[in-house]
């Protein structure tokens, strides 16, 4: 268990709203968590979709809805239906879209706008996809930094396409609301699979099929701080 040994106590419903300007990936962000891949309905997100999973990297597991906003609810009155009761707000970017980026700043001031009188805000974070296409990013990591501290959000970075950080990203956020100390960042998934290696099989006797088990424990610790290392250096938590 990557999170603390106690259970968690029963609730309600999670709501995670999603946000951010059109082609940003957001739908496929959603169904990537919910589904375990990135396809995503042809012609976009038209108003809002609103579908239902659990987050199974808590125990037991947490009833979520996630309600996948369009990108041009923005300008119309329905925003706030959409984001009603919401206990998250993800605001999703493409890092190599700085449009996409720079256009997040009146999503959260009309988010702020629509959670003023509420007594119970929601918490709110920021995801930068298509971390696969890192090459072209267009984001500058200080402003994306500059940025959180400012609005005070918790950010992070990964990519819908392979599913590197989504399951991290959406488990660290829901622990948060839930009161769930998180003790360590299970490995990413790639594609659904662990991104840890297989147990070498040792030279020798490998044509039985035996392997050395202190041999694979070894290298699959020092395979699991490199991803905990790399897991860690792309979240920044906003205290």
């Amino acid at each position: 268990m990557h999170y603390n040994e106690e259970d968690v106590a029963e609730s309600k419903t999670i709501q995670i709203a999603v946000l951010g300007e059109p082609k940003t990936g957001k739908s496929c962000l959603c169904h990537r968590y919910l589904g375990g891949n990135s396809i995503a309905p042809v012609g976009g997100t038209q108003g809002a979709e609103v579908m239902a999973g659990q987050c199974i990297g808590l125990r037991p597991p947490v009833p979520l809805q996630l309600c996948d906003v369009a990108g041009n609810a923005l300008q119309t009155n329905m925003l706030a239906n959409y984001l009603y009761d919401s206990d998250i707000i993800l605001f999703v970017y493409d890092l190599t879209n700085l449009e996409s980026f720079d256009k997040l700043a009146i999503w959260i001031q009309r988010v702020k706008e629509i959670f003023e009188i509420e007594t119970t805000k929601p918490l709110m974070a920021l995801f930068g996809n298509k971390s696969d296409l890192e090459h072209q990013r267009a984001v500058r990591l200080s402003c994306v930094q500059k940025f959180a501290s400012e609005h005070l959000l918790e950010t992070f970075k990964g990519s819908a396409r392979t599913g590197e950080m989504v399951s991290n990203a959406f488990t660290t956020l829901v622990a948060r609301v839930m009161g769930v100390k998180v003790n360590r960042l299970p490995p990413a998934l790639v594609d659904g699979r662990s991104a840890l290696p297989k147990e070498p099989v040792t030279n020798g006797p490998a044509s039985s099929g035996y392997s050395d088990p202190m041999q694979s424990l070894i290298m699959n610790r020092k395979a699991m701080r490199r991803m905990q290392r790399k897991a860690s250096s792309t979240i920044c938590s906003i205290q």
